[in-house]
């Protein structure tokens, strides 16, 4: 076995008295890559929030790399993290003003802006990522006037910038168009393949589900009701009963399509 990255242990969350989530167990180890999937409103994304701290559980345990919330100094679990998601949008207003080599090296000091004088090792880094995620042509520009695509691949260079021991991906390809959608990804599975970084990976289109993703869990209606690997989870059967219409499954290059009957 590996060393524990997440542990979920009976979690529940309610928001104004309504279940988001019920009794949710679920396991992560070093070594695996796991993609969450789930329709819109299953609870995806408030149950990753939970890691960085973003929303609370109401009721079970969490872990984060063997420490238990509530019983552990936080902002060092937050230092290991990388973590791109829509929840950043609450912070758009700030990244808009941001140019994109500092909305990279931000990512640093686990913040939105740079508060703090940057020395020249980390803003080299920061101009190095620059280069490899293929933006240094953005050099200068203010984050807001960048694409959709553009500022995706931005936050995932942030979200490395401090090498994190896991990598959140929550729905990172949401509005991007296909060109968009397979940049970020080919993007995605360089990195991982280059540096080992085990990636928990939310979508709700399993073609998303790169061939480095090794485990898969479905969240519906706030429960995790399957889990393990992928194409022990990624069924016919299962997918059926997830989507509510008869769908096969097709592997193309280790890669999963859903195709409807």
């Amino acid at each position: 076995m590996g060393d524990e990255l997440l542990h979920y242990e009976n979690v529940c969350f309610r928001r104004d008295g309504r279940p988001i989530l019920d009794d949710v167990n679920w396991h992560v180890e070093s070594g695996e890559n796991w993609a969450l999937l789930g329709l819109n409103g299953a609870g995806k994304s408030t149950m990753l929030s939970m890691i960085p701290a973003y929303q609370i559980p109401t009721t079970g345990t969490l872990r984060v790399f063997g420490h238990e919330f509530g019983k552990y100094a936080w902002p060092k679990i937050k230092a290991r993290l990388g973590f791109v998601s829509s929840v950043l949008g609450q912070f758009q207003s700030t990244l808009d003003k941001q140019k994109v080599e500092d909305v990279i090296i931000s990512g640093a000091f686990s913040s939105i802006g740079i508060y703090r004088t940057v020395d020249d090792m980390t803003r080299a880094k920061g101009m190095r990522l620059l280069e490899e995620f293929g933006l240094a042509y953005l050099e200068g520009h203010r984050f807001h006037t960048l694409s959709a695509g553009e500022q995706r691949r931005v936050l995932l260079a942030r979200a490395i910038m401090a090498d994190p021991d896991l990598l959140i991906l929550d729905e990172p390809c949401a509005g991007l168009d296909l060109p968009a959608r397979e940049k970020f990804l080919r993007t995605v599975e360089s990195l991982v393949e280059e540096q080992h970084t085990p990636i928990v990976y939310v979508l709700h289109q399993i073609e998303e589900i790169l061939p480095v993703i090794t485990h898969v869990a479905i969240l519906q209606e706030g429960r995790i009701i399957r889990a393990g690997p992928k194409q022990d989870v990624l069924t016919d059967s299962v997918l059926s009963d997830v989507f509510g219409m008869t769908v096969q499954v097709v592997w193309e290059r280790d890669r999963p399509w859903v195709i409807v009957q």
